[in-house]
């Protein structure tokens, strides 16, 4: 008789854990497709998930309401495997992250050879808010570093109207680096071929390079980086967005994970 009540308080805490999350989701889905637009397919990963929470709580409401799903007997096995594959899963997360965070602390050596900003969209002939972000960091760390030269690397992608290396060199120019210190590579359509074709321009692999882009994509551009050869390369982090970071991180787990199944890292 003592444990039933016991049984129903953490059923009720776990119906609870599950609206907070699907409010949680939902929200954040909001306020990132407001602020970015829903260009980007990888944030209905939220709606997903906050529709998924809100299914679980709706079964736990059922069952509690009205007794469904009260019968019903799920084999120990089953509950055994799940629980390994979530175990399984948060690990992985977790250490992905930690590997992502590591990146993201980086400080770049003074007096680099080369820096290498990696391409990110352009609307248009403007750049997006993390190309900004990218490009205002190389152009503080040239100004201080002045015998440093730079590889703006990106192609041309839909809806961009130049490349994304031409839209880099204006900008960069504009802000005061001289033309001769900026080399363009305007090939790459991914991470993989802007460190690959941005290399190939470089030459010398074993030159210092530092690769700039937004914090949380730092590990996977330098993992990139040392896989095709590169021996004294660092990270050059340049400011996250305080509102799309949290969807950038989740979304960078997968991408390092798919390229080190590829073997791109």
């Amino acid at each position: 008789m003592g444990g039933e009540p016991e049984k129903n308080r953490r059923r009720k805490s776990v119906k609870v854990v599950f609206l907070i999350l699907a409010i949680v989701c939902l929200a954040y889905y909001v306020v990132i497709a407001s602020y970015a637009g829903n260009s980007s397919n990888f944030i209905k990963i939220w709606l997903a998930a906050g529709i998924f929470f809100l299914c679980v709580f709706g079964a736990f409401w059922a069952q509690e309401k009205y007794g469904i799903f009260q019968n019903l007997v799920i084999p120990s096995f089953l509950k055994k495997a799940v629980a390994a594959c979530l175990i399984v899963v948060v690990t992985v997360f977790v250490v992905v992250e930690a590997f992502i965070f590591s990146g993201m602390v980086q400080k770049p050596d003074s007096g680099l050879d080369y820096l290498i900003v990696l391409g990110a969209h352009v609307r248009g002939e403007t750049p997006s808010r993390a190309l900004y972000k990218r490009l205002e960091r190389a152009q503080q760390y040239l100004k201080e570093n002045p015998e440093t030269k730079v590889v703006v690397s990106g192609g041309k992608g839909k809806g961009e109207d130049i490349t994304e290396a031409e839209a880099m060199r204006r900008y960069l120019e504009e802000q005061g680096i001289e033309p001769e210190r900026i080399l363009m590579e305007e090939r790459s359509t991914s991470t993989k071929e802007n460190m690959q074709f941005s290399m190939e321009i470089i030459k010398d692999y074993g030159a210092s390079v530092g690769v700039v882009t937004n914090d949380f994509h730092v590990f996977r551009g330098i993992s990139i980086g040392k896989k095709l050869g590169c021996t004294n390369i660092q990270g050059v982090p340049a400011k996250g967005d305080m509102i799309m970071e949290v969807n950038y991180l989740v979304r960078e787990c997968f991408a390092v994970i798919k390229d080190k199944i590829v073997g791109n890292i």
